[in-house]
């Protein structure tokens, strides 16, 4: 946890309204240039903490809450850009950032009521466009409110079995990608579901897009299945053991790579929840000239 002191927040809430006040367009592009780079100065002890432990998640404490959702835009782009490289999504949304609320009309999962499964998000993309990290500020809350689900990586290892942690770390799994995104066709990845680096553990996993490999004996497709299930079960206790439900003047910063996360079933007639969403990719991924809008597909 991070609390931000009282003068610290005096300082981002005078950033925040000098952004909104120089922008009479009210654009979340426009925000979001005029946020660019700045993140670092005007919250050190959030750059600080990711860069010491940049394999853990952050919740920050003690922000400015707003009445007008615009500030709330401009500081979750803040954020952002203080994790990594502010980015925004060409064949995703093509915005700069996602509001989270209930809404039947849209076709994002953590638009519907139900639990939203544990997952990273766009696991098999490149590193060059895959999120480093997962920002998500609370504008409005009130009632009873569902609670963000996270899970470490760490930790699922270590309630997996022997047998199940070498079989996830094998390319047996796939997933069709690109259905919801602005692809010329979708594309299928093959991919482990475990990827061990030095001591630390990556996850690419999502509650309803992998499949294990159908080219398996069936004996092969029983225990891969199994490790695979295995994976899910685990990533759902511990969701519900490290939930937080985001309050205002709170966020959350996700290592999308380290942590699973998802959502608890939102009540909409007993609460009323509106959060939004920026990404950040790895400062070092792309050449500093290129645009913060670029495309998952691009290699």
């Amino acid at each position: 946890m991070l609390d931000i002191d009282h003068r610290a927040s005096k300082t981002i809430k005078s950033f925040v309204d000098s952004v909104l006040d120089s922008t009479p367009s009210q654009s979340d592009v426009r925000f979001a240039e005029q946020v660019l780079g700045r993140g670092s100065a005007i919250i050190p002890a959030l750059s600080d903490a990711v860069g010491e432990a940049p394999r853990e998640a952050v919740l920050l404490q003690g922000l400015p809450s707003f009445d007008a959702v615009g500030q709330t835009k401009i500081l979750t782009l803040l954020l952002a850009d203080c994790a990594g490289r502010l980015t925004a999504y060409a064949d995703f949304n093509a915005s700069v950032l996602t509001d989270i609320r209930p809404n039947p009309q849209s076709r994002e999962q953590n638009a519907q009521p139900e639990r939203l499964g544990m997952h990273n998000d766009f696991p098999f993309i490149p590193d060059k466009a895959r999120p480093k990290f997962i920002v998500l500020v609370t504008h409005e809350v009130s009632g009873q409110v569902p609670r963000t689900l996270l899970a470490p990586a760490g930790a699922i290892v270590d309630q997996l079995d022997a047998e199940a942690v070498a079989r996830l770390q094998q390319p047996r799994y796939t997933a069709l990608v690109g259905t919801k995104l602005a692809w010329p066709k979708p594309r299928r990845f093959t991919f482990p579901l475990l990827v061990r680096t030095g001591d630390h553990w990556r996850i690419l996993y999502h509650f309803d897009a992998i499949n294990t490999d159908p080219s398996l004996s069936a004996d092969e497709l029983e225990l891969f299945d199994a490790a695979r299930r295995q994976l899910g079960v685990v990533a759902d206790k511990l969701g519900d053991e490290f939930g937080h439900a985001i309050q205002q003047g709170e966020a959350l910063v996700v290592p999308n790579d380290h942590y699973l996360h998802g959502r608890e079933r939102m009540q909409s007639e007993q609460s009323h929840r509106l959060v939004f969403r920026a990404y950040a990719t790895d400062r070092d991924a792309r050449p500093e000239w290129e645009s913060m809008m670029i495309r998952l597909g691009d290699e």
